[in-house]
């Protein structure tokens, strides 16, 4: 009687093992799904951080780039207004368009 118990637990326990590593199994796997979506995220992380550094970076060239077109352009019409009153000393009885060649 004590080899006929035995025997039916040594198959339960057999059975149990053939159900618990499958299990094991596809916990080692999930792990590993897990640690790699872990490291995508942490991935993710340092693109958008790096990514939000372009563009602080991008808009303060972008506003130093702005400010020195603005003062050549104000450069400019001071030259061109100097041209013309220039012209307009030289020869003040003719028409601007005259003057310059037009």
């Amino acid at each position: 009687m004590v080899s006929l118990v035995d025997g039916v637990l040594l198959a339960a326990l057999v059975g149990t093992n053939a159900c618990v590593l499958p299990l094991y199994l596809k916990l080692k796997r999930l792990d590993r799904a897990q640690a790699e979506y872990g490291q995508a995220v942490a991935a993710s992380g340092h693109a958008l951080a790096s990514a939000s550094e372009a563009v602080r970076n991008f808009t303060g060239e972008g506003r130093a780039v702005l400010e020195a077109l603005s003062a050549k352009i104000d450069e400019a019409k001071a030259t061109i207004d100097a041209l013309e009153a220039g012209q307009r000393v030289v020869a003040p009885d003719r028409p601007v368009a005259e003057r310059s060649g037009r």
